[in-house]
């Protein structure tokens, strides 16, 4: 584990992080933390030592979050810290950073006491092992916090529920109940779900700007999508899914789909949904692995290739010239790159090595090689 310390010299105050032997520093997710392109995370300065740096945040002014619950919550200042950190959350999906690199310790979680805006750092670090789970977090706000004395917590009894509801709990839900708390209209009058990828959408759009599939502008199943806190960058499962080892591999978005008109889980009979039959397959790209012939569907806005199971969303596991976490597939407006994340035996796109963490275009048929491993990079019409 890195090693993680507070300094206090000369009046600042400083969270430096430590590298290990053989970590890599993600340079453009330290440039766009930097540029204030992912709201909600803190600044951090990069010292490198021979082969070795350290992460320096300056912490200066800020109280840790476990600090900051001792002040009594009311409902709503429960649901405005509530509703902070979702919206952090959602800027480090957006970003397509891997949300298991964010410090959720309530010692190394800030708050800027004047605006009671929280803070999280983020390890830009490939490979960095974070223990934290985002059920585990959120559940410790209660076990933190002080609650005003004579008021209803009723409430805070139907917040355990939802984050309790299962292996994994509806984000969706959980912002239904922050609305209601605050007093605010539901989202739900505004925004539906995309019934293949489960990103919401502005009611009346037509298509998914996430996964591109045509939709109905009144439909989506509200409220169904699930997060999953073990779950890398993305993390929005299914209620059909099951949890089990293949999803490591693959996941597919489209399971708990039955000839398009049955959604398996959403009701104990099976509820129909009228009309979904009309309702375009989602188009996503994908590889061919020419070792295997394997089709492997690139359904995630930031798609991991390597070596190390745990770390990827498709796992080589019988090559181990390929590195643990060798290569990303982003896709950005139906555009779609490759970036070599310090892999050892590179990453080659129609046989030219590509430079690490330097985005590379890829078309349909593009040919992609991991070390010795050959890939064919299509897009369906």
């Amino acid at each position: 584990m890195n090693k993680i310390k507070i300094a206090n010299k000369l009046g600042l105050s400083q969270l430096i992080i430590k590298s290990l032997k053989g970590q890599q520093i993600s340079e453009n997710e330290v440039y766009a933390i930097n540029a204030n392109k992912v709201p909600g995370l803190l600044h951090l300065d990069v010292v490198k030592k021979g082969s070795s740096f350290k992460l320096i945040y300056n912490i200066t002014g800020f109280i840790t979050l476990k600090d900051f619950l001792k002040t009594p919550l009311n409902k709503q200042s429960f649901a405005r810290i509530l509703q902070n950190i979702l919206a952090n959350l959602k800027a480090v999906e957006s970003a397509y950073f891997n949300q298991q690199y964010l410090l959720m310790d309530f010692n190394l979680v800030y708050v800027n006491p004047n605006t009671q805006h929280i803070y999280f750092a983020y390890v830009p670090i490939q490979l960095f092992e974070s223990s934290s789970s985002l059920r585990e977090f959120l559940l410790g706000i209660i076990q933190h916090g002080t609650f005003a004395p004579g008021e209803d917590n009723s409430y805070v009894r139907d917040y355990i529920t939802i984050l309790n509801s299962g292996i994994n709990f509806s984000v969706f839900e959980l912002e239904e109940y922050i609305n209601k708390l605050l007093g605010q209209n539901s989202t739900r009058t505004q925004e539906v779900e995309c019934p293949y990828c489960k990103n919401k959408i502005k009611k009346g759009t037509n298509y998914c700007d996430a996964c591109g599939a045509k939709v109905s502008g009144n439909t989506g199943n509200t409220g169904k999508s699930v997060y999953d806190p073990l779950a890398g960058t993305g993390g929005i499962v299914d209620e059909g899914d099951d949890g089990g080892e293949e999803e490591v591999i693959r996941k597919d978005n489209t399971q708990g789909l039955s000839d398009g008109t049955t959604v398996l889980g959403a009701d104990p009979g099976g509820t129909t949904v009228l009309g979904s039959e009309e309702l375009e397959s989602p188009v996503f790209p994908y590889l061919i692995r020419e070792k295997t012939d394997e089709k492997i569907s690139v359904n995630k806005p930031s798609f991991r290739i390597g070596s190390e199971r745990k770390y990827v969303d498709y796992w080589v596991n019988d090559n181990s010239t390929v590195s643990r976490s060798h290569a990303d597939i982003l896709t950005r407006e139906k555009r779609y790159f490759i970036i070599d994340l310090n892999s050892t035996n590179k990453t080659y796109v129609d046989g030219r090595a590509i430079l690490v963490d330097k985005e590379v275009e890829l078309f349909d048929g593009t040919r992609v090689r991991l070390s010795n491993e050959d890939f064919v990079f299509h897009i369906e019409s």
